[in-house]
């Protein structure tokens, strides 16, 4: 059987959204299990029924996983309070994800501890959506008591499906200073903590050597943060297709690997020593740019390829996002109707699948010119990524842009150096600033660039159009 992996990793996905459609009792799934498990074992590993048997398996653990997933702790904050609660509760806690500031508001995951109401109160789990209106400073893991009246977040369709993957069952909106205490020191993931004040003395840094608007889109492409992304820059990316950017994924990672590969192998390390040390580099810059899901799902993705050949096999694609596939959902199984989830993996697919079956039918092998080879190949990566992911896209979010594969073609490339230059200005200016700010004029030069070329791609007769 060619790719058993993928096969089972797809009957794994089939259970999880079998449990999403349907409501099933969890001790059905259990004594299917348990069929299942006897039947492997009876089958002592030989006949047809038991590969059989090992794909049901897999589809009743897909199926199992989410259900647990569904099944709340006792003591999760969302079972303690009712539906149309008016109660004013004071939570202690901490703030578990990097604070998102838009418009003066803060934004942010708050992960409960306890929970009081008057003079009552109790030990509690679970994650908590928290809307400030006033800016105020918040890092990863401060800890804090926030006062208010919780609700459960008004979500539909892919939204709500994101909540849940994130464990969010309730929401708060403080409107007030006198709703929040600041305790002063830290709680949660100490490392991720670390990671998060490095990140914010890399975008002081970044900001030295680039103007605003510059140093905004900079430090998206690089770090990850978003917030000051101009609202007007963001939407006329979604609308040309080319938002994806500004995000950190598999392409900013993507250069990590590829660049610090290329430095080890100039530094003539050996193979095996250069995938662990890019390895390692890929797990720090996830943890630099805030774990966020997208980088993550890259950096597993990545890793999963090197591994392929630090054990000095063939690297197989499929089997890489399998694997990848597998881990994140194991973990997560409400990753799987995440939107980012389905756009990274399918977009990969559809290259990996589409790619040399248009490029054999075309017959790219042909053109001798450089620049048109490259071109060509560009264009086709480009359409082929759009062919798998525009549907996904036009359903969820009622917009089609055809301009985007003509749009990538220009854009990515540029968005490259724009990442080179970030990465570049880091590493040299502690050292050589008036390398800093010669990086930083480049830079500059380039986001403007690329604002233009997005700008002017707008201006095609139906660039874009909404369902």
């Amino acid at each position: 059987m060619k790719r058993p992996l993928a096969l089972f990793v797809l009957f794994y996905c089939l259970g999880i959204i079998l449990v999403r459609l349907l409501r099933i009792d969890i001790r059905i799934l259990f004594c299917l299990g348990v069929v299942i498990f006897i039947a492997l074992v009876l089958g002592n590993g030989g006949g047809r029924v038991f590969p059989v048997c090992i794909f049901l398996a897999a589809f009743i653990l897909g199926a199992l996983n989410l259900k647990c997933f569904y099944v709340a702790s006792k003591r999760d904050i969302g079972n303690l309070v009712s539906y149309g609660d008016k109660t004013v509760y004071a939570i202690s806690g901490f703030v578990d994800s990097r604070p998102y500031v838009k418009d003066g508001n803060t934004l942010f995951v708050f992960r409960a501890q306890e929970i009081r109401s008057g003079d009552s109160g109790r030990l509690c789990s679970g994650r908590v959506l928290v809307k400030i209106d006033f800016p105020c400073g918040l890092r990863y893991a401060e800890r804090l008591t926030v006062f208010g009246v919780l609700q459960r977040p008004y979500a539909a369709g892919t939204y709500k499906d994101y909540l849940r993957g994130q464990g969010v069952s309730l929401s708060m909106r403080i409107k007030s200073s006198l709703q929040l205490i600041r305790h002063g020191h830290c709680g949660g993931n100490m490392l991720m903590a670390y990671s998060e004040r490095l990140c914010a003395r890399l975008n002081s840094r970044l900001r030295r050597f680039l103007p605003e608007l510059p140093a905004g889109i900079v430090c998206a492409m690089v770090l990850g943060q978003r917030d000051s992304v101009p609202y007007l820059v963001n939407e006329m990316m979604v609308k040309a297709g080319t938002v994806h950017i500004l995000v950190v994924s598999g392409f900013n990672v993507g250069i990590v690997a590829f660049v610090s590969g290329l430095l080890l192998k100039m530094a003539r390390l050996r193979r095996k020593r250069r995938i662990l040390l890019v390895s390692l580099f890929l797990i720090g810059y996830c943890l630099v740019t805030g774990a966020s899901n997208p980088v993550v799902r890259a950096t597993i993705m990545g890793i999963f390829f090197l591994c392929a050949y630090l054990f000095e096999r063939e690297a197989d694609i499929y089997n890489s996002l399998a694997c990848s596939g597998l881990c994140i959902l194991v973990v997560n199984p409400f990753q799987l109707f995440d939107i980012g989830f389905q756009l990274s993996f399918l977009s990969v697919l559809s290259i990996v699948y589409f790619y040399p079956r248009l490029s054999s039918f075309l017959h790219l092998t042909r053109l001798k010119s450089g620049p048109a080879v490259f071109l060509c190949e560009g264009f086709l990566v480009s359409f082929c990524a759009w062919l798998g992911t525009f549907w996904i896209i036009a359903y969820n979010f009622k917009i089609v842009s055809p301009v985007t594969f003509f749009a990538n073609l220009l854009v990515v490339p540029l968005a490259t150096l724009i990442t080179l230059c970030g990465f570049a200005i880091l590493l040299s200016s502690p050292f050589f600033p008036f390398a800093g700010e010669l990086i930083g004029t480049t830079a500059s030069a380039l986001v403007s660039l690329l604002l233009h070329i997005n700008a002017l791609m707008m201006k095609i007769p139906h660039a874009y159009f909404y369902l």
